[in-house]
């Protein structure tokens, strides 16, 4: 009666089991069909030489990788990716933790707050980008007109390198640092309030409380959003775009940018996958080392 009790069990266990592969078919299928086969396709015209007006001669090899480490173009384009990607971040999730701690503790009695919040992380990034160079050009601006009222004549923020950057990090960070907001705001809710009270009770101020109390717990979840916002921030693509074009003249084009500029205008499509493939091991590897180090800060 055991014996056959326990081939019942691993019956009805296998069967669990094949039906969980059979539910996971749908999500494979359609990862390979719009992630893998496409990065593979990318990895693949990045070998080779093909041109969009040319066509290709049939050369295959790291011709277009030797190219990358002498372009200068590519490195000026990396150093602007990481001034954006840097302060964008840092003000998103500084802000997204100032907001978060602000409604931890009307989230309960107003919940409608939390969803106002969100609202810009909702809005596509296209129209983000219009709204944002609708303010941003002197001539569209509401603030520009406001100021205009008194004399006060507000500097164009798109005809200059700094400005135009900062134009595409406002416009990241407004609708980007819900994210941060959000899940900063999950993790505060999930530490004992007993801490806090604790620490009152020992005569720490709130300031002090939080930094060593509140602080060191969120950073596992600090180091979460870090990574995904920082891996989301390289594709700053429609910003730059709408906004300055790359401009003015090409001091605002972000390495993704520059692929876009050699696959699209240069034709070099390429020459533009070595660029999308090298960016995305970049990511890969940045992606490794704090997935690493989370680990350990969980840890």
């Amino acid at each position: 009666m055991a014996f056959s009790s326990t081939r019942r069990q691993r019956g009805a266990t296998y069967e669990i089991q094949r039906g969980y592969r059979r539910m996971i078919i749908p999500a494979l299928v359609a990862v390979s069909v719009f992630a893998i086969v496409p990065l593979a396709g990318m990895f693949g015209l990045a070998f080779s030489d093909y041109h969009l007006i040319r066509g290709s001669e049939g050369r295959f090899g790291f011709h277009n990788f030797v190219r990358l480490i002498s372009d200068g173009r590519l490195m000026g384009s990396v150093y602007v990716m990481a001034i954006l990607s840097i302060f964008g971040v840092v003000a998103q999730v500084l802000i997204g933790t100032a907001v978060a701690v602000g409604l931890q503790k009307i989230v309960g009695r107003w919940r409608m707050g939390r969803v106002l919040f969100l609202v810009p992380y909702a809005v596509p990034h296209v129209a983000v980008a219009l709204i944002w160079l609708s303010l941003f050009t002197p001539t569209l601006s509401p603030i520009n007109a406001f100021f205009d009222i008194f004399g006060i004549t507000v500097p164009s923020f798109l005809t200059t390198q700094n400005g135009a950057m900062f134009a595409i990090v406002v416009a990241d960070t407004w609708t980007n640092f819900p994210f941060s907001m959000l899940i900063i705001l999950a993790a505060l809710q999930g530490i004992s309030p007993d801490l806090d009270e604790a620490a009152a009770l020992d005569g720490a101020t709130r300031i002090k409380t939080f930094f060593y109390i509140t602080l060191p717990l969120l950073m596992p979840a600090l180091l979460m959003i870090t990574l995904f916002r920082f891996i989301d921030s390289l594709k700053h693509f429609p910003m730059i775009f709408v906004i300055t074009k790359g401009g003015p003249g090409r001091s605002t084009q972000a390495t993704n940018f520059y692929a876009y500029v050699q696959t699209f205008q240069n034709s070099n499509v390429a020459y533009g996958a070595a660029i999308a493939v090298t960016l995305f091991l970049m990511a890969a590897l940045i992606s490794f080392y704090v997935a690493k180090l989370n680990q350990r800060v969980s840890s």
